[in-house]
Formats: C-alpha cells, structure tokens, sequence
C-alpha cells in the first residue's frame, strides 16, 4: 500500500476496518475484514487505496477516524471503503454527522458486505435503516449487559469493576488474598492510631507494602481502601448497597469510626 506522503495528485480510497477490543486484534473476524476489502479493491481496479484499522469499542473518538477525518478535511479522499456500516459507527447520531460530512467534502462510503453507497438515494434510505438496525442492536446488548449486573448484584456478588485489594479471584469466586488483606487492616489499624492519611502512606512505604500492581500506595488509594464498604461485606451498584456473599476484612464499627474521623479530619 502507498504511504500518505508518497500521494502526488490522486485522491485516496481508504479501506477501513474495525473490532471493538483488543483480544480481538489478531482474531478472524479483523483478518476477514482487511482481506474482504483487499479483495474488493483488486476485483474492482480501485487503485491508490491505504487500510486504516481501529481496535477500539467506540466509546470515544477512535485515532482510525480522527486520521480519516483529517484526511477529508485536506481534500485527499475519494471513497472509504467498510465491510459493514457498523464498523463505522452504530450510533445514528454520530453516524449520521460522520456520512454528512463526507458528503459536504464529496467523499462516498461504500460497504462490500452490504450493498449500500451514499451516491445514490436508494443507497442513502439503506444506510439509514442499516444504522437504526446497528442502533436498536446495540440498546439490547446493553439492556442485556444491565439484566446481569442487576441479577449478579442481588445476589450479592461483584458485577463491575476490578476486584478489591485485599481479594483474588478463584474456582470458588472471590475470596480473600491473605497477604493484602493483611495490608488492609494495616492500614485501617494505623489511621484509627495516627488519624492521618499522609502516615500511613509513610508507614506503608517503610514496610515496602505496595497495590496489586507493585505501586506505592497513593492517598487516594489509602482513601478509597478506608472508605470501600466492600471490606465489610457489601456490594454496591449505582449507589445502591446489598450484602455480599465474600467474607468481610474490617467490621462495620471499625469502618464507620475511620469514616467519622475522615470526616472530622475534613471539615477541620
């Protein structure tokens, strides 16, 4: 494929392909997209063409899209190639400006997959309906994804985010890492002592204690550990808080004193 910078006068054809995380980058389905559009490109003669991949779940402005958006607003493309409109956006609000933008800078987008052109009307009423499909699909894998959070909150287990220092996951669900939750009453123990955060940061670098990652404790990280009802026994979702199945750390009075003298510590 040509360089960017080896492009004279001819306009590019970007063959754009996308997979929503990284343990899919090297899967089939990224490998069948670029060699779908390989394939399209040579059978049809479309030539002066680059591929541009994204990994990325589309939360945010993708680097594959920014690239492509800087490339339209220089005037150096021609037509962006897709297997499928999602691989573009599945949102038809951002799908909707991005196609609108190609078409005020006389880009096409063409799918292989799909059949659908933005060059003509029959084209465009298809790409709508594809991208309202694209939509409506992705609403129920969220309503989905929330069910579970739902089911596995109420009955007391995690459902999102990493698992707590102090814990390891294993066969049996999470449970308690001994060393690190060994740690943690160490650090409840020394604030309920010296009444100071930045101590027992100290106090936790003199003994060489560190998070899951090898990192010296931050005071943000001592905060949350002091103030995480998790080590209690209590899961929460969306500020919500049922009884976990996991066995607790700390007991419930210790924690709510520390957070009194938080707070104290606070507004003095």
């Amino acid at each position: 494929m040509k360089n960017i910078k080896q492009i004279t006068n001819e306009k590019l054809n970007i063959m754009y392909s996308r997979v929503s995380s990284v343990s899919q980058e090297h899967n089939t389905s990224l490998h069948y997209q670029q060699s779908n559009l390989m394939s399209f490109c040579t059978d049809n003669k479309i030539l002066n063409n680059i591929h541009i991949t994204d990994v990325d779940s589309g939360a945010k402005e993708r680097k594959g899209i920014v690239e492509i958006k800087h490339l339209i607003s220089l005037g150096l493309i021609d037509t962006i190639y897709i297997t499928k409109l999602d691989r573009l956006y599945r949102s038809i609000v951002q799908g909707s400006s991005f196609i609108q933008l190609c078409l005020d800078n006389s880009v096409n987008i063409k799918t292989t997959l799909e059949n659908t052109d933005t060059s003509t009307s029959a084209g465009m009423l298809q790409i709508h309906l594809l991208m309202s499909i694209a939509q409506y699909e992705r609403k129920c894998i969220t309503d989905r994804t929330w069910s579970g959070k739902v089911s596995t909150f109420e009955s007391g287990k995690r459902c999102q985010g990493n698992i707590a220092f102090g814990y390891t996951k294993s066969k049996d669900g999470i449970v308690l890492e001994d060393s690190e939750a060994a740690v943690v009453k160490f650090i409840y123990d020394t604030y309920r002592k010296c009444n100071s955060i930045g101590k027992v940061k100290k106090e936790l670098d003199v003994h060489g204690y560190t998070t899951k990652r090898n990192n010296s404790f931050s005071r943000k990280s001592i905060y949350n550990i002091l103030t995480n009802r998790y080590y209690v026994g209590m899961v929460q979702l969306q500020g919500e808080y049922v009884a976990g199945i996991h066995e607790a750390i700390i007991t419930k009075n210790l924690q709510s004193r520390i957070i009194n003298q938080l707070s104290s510590n606070k507004k003095g």
